[in-house]
Parts: structure tokens; C-alpha cells; sequence
């Protein structure tokens, strides 16, 4: 199993997505608290989805987290394609409901994707030989940290 973002419903607490390692344990967590999740072992991982709810266990003590979940995401490469739009400039695929684009630029937005898609985490980003046909203007792929 590769490493996995976690993303929960903004409900005001002090964690909005977690980073779970290969086991299912927390590494990090942000905007705060790695320190106190940090360590905490999702035991339901496999059958973990949207709205669902976190069931884990801290120093061998269960427990159920109250906020629920918004996204689980495995942390691997993603290849977009970057089109041109008359209007909106470059513009990127759509990947998890999210997107970026551009004026100026065909790799700015590759870089505001890999923000959005992969949160606090560190990403190269990686031209593909492309042969550009009708609008797609050239192929990316992002490599999030850790993989």
C-alpha cells in the first residue's frame, strides 16, 4: 500500500488532512497537530470513503475520530494535459474536481494544481513528449514527495 492523504470536512478543528504512511499511520498532519496525531493507526483505511467516519487506534486504545472524512487519496504520480482556451489561457485537466489556469504561462498551472490536489506537499512537476493536437497543448506529470 502506498502513502494516502486523508482529508476531512472543515467542521473549524485544527486538522483538515492527514498523510498516513505505507502501514496506515499518521505522519503528518496540517494545517496543525502532527504532534498529537501523529502516530495514531487508521485501522479502517480499506474501507475508508466520503462522509465516512476515521476509526483508529493511539498507543493500543481504539477510538472513533468525530469529523468526518471529505476525500481519501492515494499519494502517487498524476499526468494531466495542459489545453489552450482562447480566453482563460492554459488551463489544466481536471483531477479530483479540481483544476488551475493561466495566461502567461503552460506550466504555472501544472504547479497550482499539484497545491491543490496534493496539500503541503512538496511536488516536481515533469514535461511528457506531447504532440499537440486541436487544443491540448502539452502533457505533465505530477510527482508528489514520498512516492
Amino acid at each position: 500500500m502506498s502513502s494516502t492523504l486523508i482529508e476531512f470536512q472543515d467542521n473549524g478543528q485544527d486538522f483538515l488532512v492527514w498523510l498516513l504512511n505505507h502501514d496506515g499511520v499518521v505522519i503528518r498532519s496540517w494545517p496543525y497537530q502532527t504532534d498529537v496525531w501523529g502516530g495514531t493507526k487508521v485501522t479502517n483505511l480499506k474501507t475508508l470513503k466520503r462522509d465516512g467516519i476515521v476509526k483508529a487506534e493511539f498507543h493500543g486504545r481504539p477510538w472513533v475520530c468525530r469529523h468526518a472524512v471529505a476525500a481519501v487519496h492515494p499519494v502517487q504520480p498524476v499526468d494531466v494535459s495542459v489545453k489552450w482556451d482562447g480566453i482563460a489561457g492554459y488551463v489544466t485537466s481536471t483531477v479530483r474536481g479540481k483544476r488551475a489556469s493561466c495566461t502567461h504561462d503552460c506550466e504555472d498551472p501544472v504547479r497550482r494544481l499539484a497545491e491543490r490536489i496534493f496539500p503541503s506537499l512538496k511536488s516536481s512537476i515533469e514535461r511528457l513528449e506531447c504532440q499537440p493536437v486541436g487544443k491540448v497543448h502539452s502533457l505533465w506529470r505530477i510527482t508528489p514527495e514520498g512516492t
